[in-house]
């Protein structure tokens, strides 16, 4: 049981920043390599930091990526971080989050 609530503390850690929040809406629509989430959320980030968010993110089992070649191509680890992205949307009544995850 204490491996799950530490399992469950790094998730919602790892939520409650928001460059990597972010990252997370941008993976609402669909995978995506470093690159493409640098181009939509890099305005005040370094392409090295979204990297190091992604690793965070994937340490916390919320983000997966699939390896070809040279690029990884990240997405949502399944229908629970959706979920959970979505019904925040709902609670808090973010509009662009509501847009991208309808």
């Amino acid at each position: 049981m204490v491996k799950d609530n530490k399992k469950i503390l790094q998730f919602f850690s790892a939520l409650s920043d928001e460059t990597r929040l972010k990252i997370l809406m941008e993976l609402v629509n669909g995978p995506k390599n470093v690159n493409e989430i640098y181009k939509s959320v890099g305005k005040n980030i370094t392409l090295s930091a979204i990297s190091h968010q992604l690793k965070l993110l994937s340490y916390a089992d919320i983000i997966e990526y699939v390896k070809k070649g040279r690029e990884r191509k990240y997405s949502l680890s399944g229908d629970f971080c959706w979920c959970i992205l979505r019904d925040a949307a709902k609670h808090f009544q973010n509009k662009k989050l509501k847009r991208l995850i309808k």
